[in-house]
């Protein structure tokens, strides 16, 4: 692997500093450097549900203290849940690209972002499919590390949910609580009887309707309905996933892992000095291991 290095010790500096005001979940992995080219992108299906999710939200009402916003597409066919951030900041970098196509410069991020804008994680920065009893996540991996972009396929998840009598009232239903051990978490979710949709949030499903919040018992993930409409909506994917490596879901799970808890080491981050010459001597490698609490335990 390429050795990165950087100039001075104060930007190093800066970068570690921007990481350690990131969300517990998170770790310091910046966001990919590319955006997903939208002029190559095929339509699956077509939406009857569209329910769009506060992440980690700090205040429900304030998109800007959610770590990301997500959406939940059904259609007849094919599910597909993805962040609506990382979708329309891509949207915007092909649009802006039109417009400035001499730039000699670009642009990395466009448009709102939440609190965990620049920081890069895999709950941001993978797509869900559903079809079929299938689930394929493609996930797009931090910055510099994007040869290792992988997609993995696996027979959906079903949790086994044990239903109680509690209710609330979310987005303006009714909702049901339901809880269950998924993948070496505790999980409770609130579940909306009126809604007969068995899906949810990420890979929750198979509630006796919509699920519109559900979180583990730490809170440390939480997703929350903020939104929901019955529009037609086209349900696309990338063309450019093809070009992906295959992998198994542990594999992918295992390379995430190792990303967030030392993403300088992962991508043979060196510390660089300039001598009286203006020389660049290239220093120590860069090691800074941080502990990470992925939402899947296992």
């Amino acid at each position: 692997m390429s050795k990165k290095i950087i100039t001075i010790i104060l930007a190093l500096a800066a970068v570690c500093g921007e990481a350690n005001a990131q969300p517990k979940v998170g770790g310091r992995c910046p966001s990919p450097i590319y955006s997903r080219d939208f002029s190559k992108m095929e339509v699956l299906d077509t939406t009857r549900l569209r329910v769009r999710y506060a992440f980690c939200a700090e205040k429900i009402n304030d998109p800007k203290t959610y770590i990301d916003l997500q959406r939940l597409d059904v259609g007849r066919r094919i599910v597909k849940y993805y962040s609506q951030f990382v979708y329309l900041s891509d949207s915007l970098i092909m649009h802006w690209h039109k417009a400035n196509p001499n730039s000699q410069t670009g642009q990395s991020w466009l448009g709102e972002g939440g609190r965990g804008k620049g920081q890069w994680s895999e709950y941001e920065w993978s797509d869900y499919f559903f079809e079929n009893g299938q689930l394929t996540e493609y996930s797009q991996m931090p910055q510099w590390l994007n040869k290792y972009d992988s997609w993995y396929t696996e027979p959906a998840p079903k949790q086994q949910w044990t239903l109680h009598g509690e209710t609330q009232t979310i987005i303006g239903y009714q909702c049901q609580r339901a809880t269950c051990r998924f993948r070496g978490r505790d999980f409770e979710a609130w579940f909306a009887p009126s809604i007969p949709v068995k899906r949810g949030p990420w890979k929750f499903q198979g509630l006796p309707g919509l699920i519109l919040k559900v979180y583990d018992k730490d809170k440390l993930y939480t997703f929350e309905a903020i939104g929901l409409e019955t529009r037609k909506y086209p349900i696309t994917r990338f063309k450019q996933f093809k070009n992906y490596h295959r992998s198994t879901r542990e594999k992918v799970w295992k390379m995430q892992r190792q990303w967030h808890e030392n993403w300088f080491k992962a991508v043979d981050f060196h510390k660089a000095t300039m001598d009286a010459a203006g020389n660049m001597i290239i220093g120590e490698a860069v090691s800074i291991y941080t502990p990470y609490n992925p939402l899947e335990l296992e």
